[in-house]
C-alpha cells in the first residue's frame, strides 16, 4: 500500500460480495483500498501508511471487538479517522464493549453506497486539508483535557496527543511537530524535566514548547518562566483565547 492521506484500510471478517462493492466503488474514486482481516498481525501492516479505517460489520460483532479496539488506540494515538459500517444495535453494543470509543462517522447498514463514498471522499478532503496545517502535540496526564484541547484544535491544526512525559520524548524523535503544548505538572517525568532533555538532544532542541499550566499565581509563573519556554498558557484559558494565542505564536514565527 503506498503511504499518503488517501489511503484507506477495509477491515471486515471477509472479502464477500459487499465488501468487494466497497473497494471497488471506493477504487473508482481514485482511493486507494486495502482489505484486512479482523486480526491484529494484519491490522499492524498498515499503520504506518493508512489514512482511514473502514470496519465492516455484518453480525459479526464479537468476532471484531479485538480489532476494534487495536484500531481504536491507533487511531486516537496517530490522528487517522475510523469509519464504521454496522446496525443500530450494533453501534450501541460497541459503546457499551468499547469505553472512549472514536468513530467518525458512522453508517448503518443496509448501507446506502453512494452517501457512504461521498462521505468517505469528503472526509479525505477534509484530512488533506487538515494534514498540511500546524501541528502540535498535546502532552498531559489529565484524559478529561486532553479531549477537549483536541476537540478545540482538530478544526485549525493536525492534533497528537499523549499523556506521559516518557511518551512525549519518544514520539518526538520519531516525529518533529510545529508547537509541544506540555504540561507542567505531570507525574514521573514532569514537564520541566520533558523540557530539560528536549533542549539536550540536537534533533529536538529546535522544537518550540509552551507550558501548560493550571496554576496562575505569580509565584508559580515566575517559576515557570524562569525555565525558559517558549511561553505558557493556562489550562483555564477559553478555546476563542487558545485558538487567538496560538494564531499570533505561529504568525511570529
Amino acid at each position: 500500500m503506498e503511504s499518503g492521506q488517501n489511503n484507506v484500510v477495509l477491515v471486515a471478517m471477509s472479502e464477500g460480495i459487499i465488501v468487494k462493492g466497497i473497494e471497488r466503488k471506493l477504487s473508482d474514486t481514485g482511493i486507494n483500498v486495502s482489505y484486512s482481516a479482523p486480526l491484529v498481525n494484519q491490522l499492524s501492516r498498515y499503520e504506518e501508511t493508512s489514512a482511514v479505517y473502514v470496519v465492516y460489520i455484518a453480525g459479526d460483532l464479537d468476532s471484531m471487538i479485538d480489532a476494534l479496539v487495536y484500531v481504536n488506540d491507533v487511531v486516537k494515538e496517530t490522528e487517522k479517522d475510523l469509519l464504521v459500517i454496522c446496525e443500530n444495535t450494533e453501534r450501541n453494543d460497541l459503546h457499551r464493549d468499547i469505553p472512549g470509543l472514536r468513530v467518525t462517522e458512522w453508517f448503518i447498514r443496509p448501507l446506502d453506497m453512494e452517501a457512504f463514498v461521498y462521505g468517505v471522499n469528503k472526509l479525505l478532503k477534509a484530512r488533506a486539508s487538515r494534514m498540511s496545517a500546524r501541528s502540535i502535540l498535546v502532552v498531559d496526564d489529565d484524559p478529561s483535557y486532553v479531549r477537549i484541547a483536541r476537540e478545540w484544535l482538530k478544526d485549525d491544526y493536525q492534533v497528537f496527543i499523549v499523556t506521559s512525559g516518557m511518551q512525549a520524548l519518544t514520539f518526538l524523535m520519531k516525529k518533529t511537530v510545529d508547537l509541544v503544548l506540555l504540561d507542567y505538572e505531570m507525574p514521573v517525568t514532569t514537564g520541566p524535566q520533558v523540557l530539560r532533555m528536549l533542549r539536550s538532544e540536537p534533533d529536538t532542541a529546535g522544537i518550540p514548547v509552551v507550558f501548560l499550566t493550571g496554576i496562575g499565581d505569580a509565584e508559580s509563573v515566575k517559576q515557570v518562566i524562569a525555565l525558559k519556554p517558549d511561553g505558557y498558557i493556562l489550562k483555564s484559558t477559553s478555546k476563542p483565547d487558545l485558538l487567538r494565542w496560538l494564531k499570533v505564536f505561529f504568525s511570529n514565527r
